[in-house]
């Protein structure tokens, strides 16, 4: 058996396409040729699943050359690499792109999700760089899903947006939270030392003249002179 291998006459955008990668059994025509009997072999193939195109499928070797760039040859292994790596690995392969159940709350029905899978459509990003004859593919739904999609994509737009904003304020609420925490305990500082004087100043108010120079004395080792005034004392004995 021989397999029909593809050629890609229009290279879509990756959301648009979903690779499939399987292994296929084929005739080694070389070595038939040169055994005089059937010789198989197993090949890798791509099947590029593209949004919109029920049955057009092209298909081609994974080890053929996608594209080359700055001299370097970069095959469709390589393209689809992260499909590839599920396929060697035997996972599930997925493609890119967010899932339709996320057009939910923009009114995407089952009978919906299900057409867009029977045209291989399988992201909101597919549907949303679905143009010409794939968008009409989808009939009387394509316009209502067209803008499903735009309001979705719009919505992550402004949503980014919004994070930063967001991000940004809560950095300035932060930096007025710390400013006023700074603030309060400035405040807190000079009241308890404000609490503290007027203790002390409440201490000696109801001492006598003879008090506050025997609290003098005691404390500096030397009585006052002379005949000072009572507010001198007071002084005095706030200091001593």
């Amino acid at each position: 058996m021989e397999v029909a291998i593809s050629r890609v006459e229009k290279p879509p955008t990756d959301f648009a396409v979903t690779p499939f990668f399987r292994y296929e059994t084929v005739e080694d025509v070389e070595a038939s040729r040169r055994e005089k009997r059937a010789v198989m072999k197993t090949i890798e193939l791509c099947e590029m699943r593209i949004a919109g195109e029920k049955n057009y499928i092209p298909t081609v070797p994974a080890d053929s050359i996608w594209k080359t760039e700055n001299g370097q040859a970069i095959t469709y292994a390589e393209r689809f690499s992260e499909q590839y790596q599920q396929f060697k690995l035997g996972a599930t392969q997925s493609g890119d792109g967010t899932p339709l159940q996320q057009l939910r709350p923009f009114g995407i029905s089952d009978a919906q999700i299900s057409l867009c899978r029977a045209l291989r459509i399988y992201s909101i990003e597919a549907v949303h760089s679905l143009e010409g004859a794939s968008l009409k593919a989808l009939g009387v739904s394509g316009n209502e899903l067209k803008r499903m999609a735009n309001a979705w994509m719009a919505e992550q737009a402004r949503g980014g947006h919004v994070v930063s904003e967001l991000d940004a304020l809560r950095r300035k609420v932060a930096e007025l939270e710390a400013e006023k925490v700074a603030e309060r305990v400035v405040a807190e500082e000079a009241l308890e030392e404000a609490a503290a004087d007027a203790e002390i100043v409440s201490a000696f108010s109801g001492m006598t003249e003879e008090q506050l120079k025997s609290y003098i004395k005691e404390r500096t080792g030397a009585a006052p002179r002379g005949n000072p005034s009572r507010e001198t004392l007071l002084r005095m004995a706030e200091e001593a």
